[in-house]
């Protein structure tokens, strides 16, 4: 039996017993994790390990709930400046005295004393004009910075969603179409790009669905896994933040992570990627 599949059964396995423990009675708001947010992450192994069913399902169940929605273009930006919003299934807590340091997304995203991380222009010539996602990476000194999302700096209060609404539709437009539902997939998919101030996609494919995915979900930590999931490249960027020709390939030892030595010393059987 491949790992995959014994680590997706397990995985989901212990997901469904955590879940019946749980009671949809004693859910609260976003800072708790609920059956709700349970569901989420089922859906989201469950895509992972390309067990769509489950996917589709667990996914079903959130958006059933009526619990959620898919944040307008007009309120999205401040979705990430304000607590409890209605987009919100799970998010980590953050207020004036939590962090009294630096070491906030902000300050890693920001220019300023850190800024380490920037987009790049491949990424920002997705966003079309009128889709409010554009607006909030703003160009500086030529380089594209993340100023949207987790927006406060002295202090660091913006609660960071682990957890999204957008995400679980996302997940359900996928799944549909890799179930044979193409046409409810391209309603789905579209419920984002028609309140981002995007235009509607046409057609449901994977192509359109990991767009949607890579401008929704950018700086929150999902695009490298969505490369690897679907077995593609991931492409080489260079100092001026554009792809250049060369890029990593699937399969090859570069492609993961290396191995802690911790481990490798261990066990002598742990050969190094």
């Amino acid at each position: 039996i491949p790992l995959r599949l014994v680590g997706s059964e397990m995985c989901i396995r212990d997901s469904n017993d955590a879940l019946g423990l749980m009671s949809a009675g004693a859910n609260r708001d976003a800072h708790y994790f609920s059956t709700h947010a349970a569901n989420a992450l089922i859906a989201r192994m469950a895509l992972y390990f390309k067990d769509y069913k489950t996917a589709e399902a667990a996914a079903k169940k959130v958006i059933d709930s009526g619990k959620y929605a898919v944040a307008t273009s007009a309120t999205f930006p401040a979705t990430f400046n304000t607590d409890y919003t209605k987009n919100q299934i799970f998010s980590v807590a953050a207020s004036p005295t939590d962090n009294l340091g630096i070491n906030g997304l902000a300050n890693i995203y920001q220019k300023g004393s850190y800024g380490d991380v920037v987009a790049t222009q491949n990424l920002y010539d997705q966003f079309a004009d009128g889709d409010v996602r554009k607006t909030m990476i703003k160009i500086e000194d030529g380089l594209y910075r993340n100023v949207g999302k987790y927006p406060s700096r002295d202090p660091y209060k913006d609660d960071i969603p682990v957890i999204r609404y957008e995400e679980v539709v996302l997940i359900y437009a996928e799944a549909l179409l890799q179930n044979g539902n193409a046409a409810e997939a391209l309603i789905q998919l579209n419920k984002i790009a028609t309140n981002r101030g995007a235009a509607p996609y046409t057609v449901a494919n994977l192509d359109n669905i990991l767009l949607e995915r890579r401008k929704e979900l950018a700086f929150e930590g999902f695009r490298f896994y969505d490369l690897a999931r679907t077995g593609r490249d991931i492409p080489f960027v260079d100092l001026k933040q554009t792809f250049g020709t060369s890029n990593v390939k699937y399969g090859s030892y570069n492609y993961a992570f290396p191995i802690p030595a911790t481990e490798i010393g261990a066990n002598s059987n742990v050969v190094q990627n």
